[in-house]
């Protein structure tokens, strides 16, 4: 088997995202399970060897996406908030938080969506997503060990999963299936809801 080849020069490496983008197009035009090969070769302009020089199969394809699109949804998340003062953490950074998560989630809805529902019956999209999800609750509690002291919860590992499946949750209500309700709405009230259960009332703010 001819070994699969890591693009380094400018064309080899244009040649590849070309293949990316025209599949992120298909995906969202076809559905994934309705896109094969052959379409993301015609569409990208290139030759089928190529595609099969840089990707085993359109799962390999598929893989390498959803980890390129989840790295890009991590950093859309948490640069925003990258010059907060860690140890100072208040509503309104809460508040940027939030904002972040459903500006990342707004990246591309039609391939999350998709990709998202197969997590469940795909382990190796589960693996991916479940990675990912492991990093952002490691993010949060970070955040949460840096305030500790002037916190009413005192299991930061428990908080920042709930804080993360709060957030996640309201998000994808927003963007897959649609709220009825203005977006800021929403977003405020979780920041009052998540700021009343970390810091409100505590002796130490």
């Amino acid at each position: 088997m001819t070994p699969l080849r890591t693009p380094k020069q400018q064309r080899s490496v244009a040649t590849r995202d070309r293949i990316m983008k025209a599949a992120f197009a298909l995906f969202a035009q076809k559905g994934i399970h309705g896109t094969n090969s052959k379409e993301i070769v015609e569409k990208a302009g290139v030759s089928i060897g190529s595609f099969y020089s840089y990707f085993k199969n359109k799962k390999s394809l598929l893989l390498e996406m959803l980890e390129d699109y989840l790295d890009r949804h991590f950093l859309a998340i948490w640069k925003p908030i990258e010059n907060i003062t860690v140890n100072e953490m208040g509503r309104d950074d809460i508040k940027l938080l939030i904002e972040s998560v459903f500006a990342a989630y707004g990246i591309s809805p039609e391939f999350h969506r998709q990709t998202h529902a197969l997590r469940y019956s795909d382990p190796d999209i589960n693996r991916v997503y479940e990675h990912e999800r492991n990093r952002e609750v490691t993010q949060m509690r970070y955040l949460l060990e840096n305030n500790k002291d002037r916190m009413r919860v005192s299991d930061q590992e428990a908080a920042a999963i709930v804080i993360h499946n709060a957030v996640e949750s309201v998000a994808h209500t927003v963007k897959f299936i649609g709220a009825k309700i203005d977006d800021h709405r929403l977003m405020n009230e979780l920041a009052d809801m998540i700021y009343n259960f970390l810091l409100h009332g505590s002796q130490k703010e």
